[in-house]
């Protein structure tokens, strides 16, 4: 699979760790691509064609690319613990309700540095804490993503 310099570039630029990993991974899968696509039925030779890796590691790079982009501008929106205000009620990111343990609302608590919401759970309804997301964010754990006061 012979790829373009600028594809190379995007690549270096997706995974600047391990772009090579990726490349050869990619290369390894067309190499057989290419071994077995004469043996393919002609409606799968169509569909798929002969550049069928290529497509897919643009495609991929491009998934990537617009996956960043979004974390981006949702970066952007969430108000840092420092700007937010003790007692005032915050709404999350539309979205975001199961990262937020569907909360709608929640009201920062300075104090304790957490988030305080509703929460009704095996038929109990009562208010619960949660940490903001960015406290979170890399812990699988449901953390509060304040975009706006309510």
């Amino acid at each position: 699979m012979v790829v373009e310099e600028n594809i190379l570039k995007q690549m270096q630029e997706t995974w600047p760790d391990n772009w090579e990993q990726v490349l050869k991974r990619f290369q390894e899968k067309d190499a057989t691509h290419q071994e077995h696509f004469p043996n393919l039925a002609p409606h799968l030779q169509e569909k798929m064609g002969r550049d069928y890796w290529k497509k897919e590691l643009i495609n991929r790079i491009k998934g990537i690319q617009e996956l960043h982009r979004w974390e981006q501008e949702v970066i952007q929106k969430i108000i840092p613990k420092d700007q937010l205000e003790d007692g005032i009620v915050y709404l999350p990111l539309e979205g975001t309700g199961g990262l937020c343990r569907y909360a709608e609302e929640a009201r920062w608590d300075a104090k304790e540095q957490i988030f305080w919401y509703t929460r009704t759970k095996f038929g109990y309804t009562f208010e619960d804490r949660m940490d903001h997301f960015a406290d979170v964010v890399n812990n699988g754990i449901a953390g509060f993503t304040p975009i706006k006061k309510k």
